[in-house]
Order: C-alpha cells, then structure tokens, then sequence
C-alpha cells in the first residue's frame, strides 16, 4: 500500500503526466509557437496591414495626378458648332520638393508603425499560448494526479473495509474513505472538461480547425532568467516594438512639425493650353504659370495653426515616450523580481516541502494499516499530501506564466536563449 509515493512525487516533475484523453503523444511548446506565427488569424491581419501601409507609403511622394480640361466658349444659344473658341488644356500642381519629401517620410513612418504593431500583436499571441500551454500542462499534471489518487484511495478504502470486517473499524470510517474517492473523481471530471476547454483555446490561438489533435504539454525545469534586471530593461528598451513604436511617434510628429512649417511655402501650377477658333481660322498655344501665395492675410492663420498642433503634438508624443518607457521599467523589473522568486519556491517544494508531505502520508497509513491510527488522521494527511502536490503544480504553472510574461514584456520570444 505504500504504493512508491517517492516515485509519484519525482513523476510530478520530471515525466508529463499519464496520456489524458487517450492522446499519448508530446505537444511541444515550439512547435506550437511557429505553428501560430504562421496561421493565427490575428497575426495575419496585422501581417496584411502592414503590407497595405507598405503600399501606401510608395505611392507617397509623388506628383499629384493632373488635370485635363476641355471647353467650348461663345456658344450662341449654347448651340455647340458655332462656339467661337475651343479649349484643350493641361494642368499640374507641382508642390514645393521638400513637402513631397515630408509627406513620403511620414508615409514611411506610418508602414514602420504597421510593422511594429504586426510585431507586438505576435509577442502578445505568443505570450497567450504560453500562459495557456502552462495552464493545460497545470490541468494534465492534475489529471495525472487525480488518477493516482484515485488509486491510492482505492487501497485505502480496501484496508478500511477489510477493518471494518475484522470489527476494528466502523461504518462511519469506510463512509469517509468512500466519499473521498468520490471527491476525487468528481475533480477528475472537473478536470477533464478544463483539458478540453484549454486544448480549443490553444488550438484557436494556433488557428488549428478540426477534432482535438493535442497530446501532453511539457514544461521545463524552472529557472530563474540569468540576466539582472537592469540588463532586462535595457534589453527591452531595444527589441520592444512598442518603444520602438513611440520613438518613432515623437520622430513622426517632428516631421509633420516640419510639413506644417513649409505650408508657408508657395507651390507651383503650371498649364498648357490649345487654343482654336473656328470663326477667324486661328490656332495656337498658350501657357499658363501660378503660384499659391499661402501668406495673404485671409489664410495666413491656417498655416500658424498647423505649426501649433503639431509643436503639441511633438510635446506629447515625447511625453508618452516617457511614460512608456518608464511602465515598461516597472513592468520588465517586477516581473523578473517575481520569476527569481518562483524559481526559489518550485525547487523548496521539491527539495522539502513535498517530500514531508510523502512523509507523513506514509507514516499516517503505515499506522492505520498496523492498527495504531484513525481514518480521519489518514485522510487529514492525503487531502495536505494532495493540496500541497497541487500547490506545488499551480507554482510552477505560475512560474511558466510569469516567465511568459516577462518575455512579452522585454520583446524576445524566448529568454533562455540569452542566458
């Protein structure tokens, strides 16, 4: 009976727990990561998106489309074969070169912007299929706790019966010891519908359509990240795309400071025209030249108000820089303060804190075999025994999500390849 719970303590984290469901195979954490880079449907978006402000962006800078003009003048009676003179005309605004230059500039900032949000929407995806992989292995390794339970209980509940044959024990002990096998399937069945609810999230994250094709998730021995904090921030001022995202906001408002101040500058119209006059046989060119003169009194104010917004709008996009860059500070050193931490606490679990809970399971049933102990001293062990394997679970599970998190956090999709 004392049914190897050493080996069921060291089987919790080193081996994935018994196949649930009847899916034997490994799914591995990778695999599903470039198998959701490739397909998510939000990934896809963000991946479209930016390939239309790439688009954008190079048809940005050029002249705009001219105009071509037809007339017919001195009509008599608007009867139109005895016009006096027929117009063909060909005109074009020619912008100031340096406002062509600024409107592409912006353009290209715009597709960096599309870039970078594709970017930080795969960190985020990436970030919920860690968090939820970790869950489903939490769920599994549960699972597979459940069903050992189950058959320790089972062992139990024969040596009360067999005790209550021989008159040593009561009715009331061999209810205690069936109502918590029942217990513990009823977690079992719990357990179950909560695989099948994180195998379809992980499998819509993935974009994966059809019947379940999930087998056991498998985490890694916890380690703590290996880089200092400072060295994680820093890390992360320079790979986040959402930093980058902002420096680029205060540039992009710069720019269009700078377009805001060349509206002071007058643009180019230029025509050609061809001119015939049926009535006196005459046929001849003319060519036409215009500038805008944006500083008449009337519309000098709207210029002066462009500058303003956009000095504004330079102010505050430096501003959210700052505070971008300082709630990523707190984020990336909190989060690798609480990485370090469960690292420390997984492995005092697996050094001594389970193993006294195995301890003193196997003491309490040693002495209710032998007769010396009572059901409910039992059972007060197996439900610390099993509350504390499940709090070592939910640890390393918090661990994992943690971990995640902090990688999201500092823009890499795995730390370990920086240790």
């Amino acid at each position: 009976m004392t049914v190897s719970l050493c080996t069921l303590v060291a089987a919790l984290f080193v081996t994935p727990a018994p196949a649930p469901g009847g899916a034997g195979d490994t799914t591995w954490l990778g695999d599903l990561i470039v198998e959701a880079l490739r397909n998510n449907p939000e990934i896809e978006a963000a991946r479209d998106q930016m390939d239309v402000m790439g688009e954008r962006a190079a048809r940005e800078g050029v002249l705009p489309p001219p105009e071509l003009i037809f007339m017919r003048e001195g009509m008599p009676a608007f009867r139109y074969r005895d016009a006096m003179f027929s117009r063909v005309e060909l005109m074009q605004m020619i912008p100031f070169p340096t406002k062509l230059t600024a409107r592409r500039e912006i353009a290209e900032i715009d597709a960096l912007h599309a870039h970078h949000e594709h970017e930080e929407k795969a960190l985020e995806v990436v970030g919920r299929l860690k968090a939820s992989y970790a869950e489903l292995w939490y769920v599994q390794q549960s699972i597979g706790l459940a069903a050992r339970n189950g058959a320790l209980l089972a062992q139990a509940l024969a040596v009360v019966k067999a005790r209550f044959a021989s008159g040593s024990a009561g009715a009331a002990d061999v209810l205690r010891a069936s109502l918590e096998s029942s217990r513990n399937e009823n977690t079992r069945i719990a357990l179950r519908a909560r695989e099948d609810a994180m195998k379809a999230t992980i499998m819509s994250i993935v974009g994966r359509a059809g019947p379940d094709t999930l087998g056991i998730a498998v985490l890694p021995e916890p380690q703590a990240p290996g880089i200092s904090p400072d060295s994680l921030v820093a890390l992360a001022f320079s790979t986040r795309p959402s930093i980058e995202h902002d420096s680029l906001t205060v540039e992009e408002q710069r720019r269009m400071l700078s377009a805001a101040r060349q509206e002071y500058i007058p643009d180019l119209r230029i025509g050609l025209q061809y001119l015939t006059a049926p009535t006196t046989g005459f046929n001849g060119w003319t060519v036409t030249a215009g500038i805008t003169i944006p500083f008449a009194p009337w519309s000098a104010g709207a210029p002066a108000s462009k500058i303003e917004e956009s000095e504004a709008g330079v102010s505050r996009a430096e501003a959210m820089l700052g505070a971008s860059r300082a709630a990523l500070r707190a984020e990336v050193t909190g989060l690798a303060a609480s990485a370090a931490a469960g690292a420390l606490q997984v492995e005092r679990y697996r050094r001594d804190i389970l193993p006294e809970a195995d301890e003193a399971l196997r003491a309490a049933l040693g002495a209710y075999r032998a007769g010396r102990g009572d059901i409910l001293t039992l059972l007060d062990a197996y439900r610390m025994f099993n509350e504390t394997t499940l709090d070592a679970l939910m640890l390393r599970m918090e661990y994992a999500r943690t971990l995640a998190a902090l990688e999201q956090a500092v823009g890499v999709i795995d730390l370990s390849t920086l240790r």
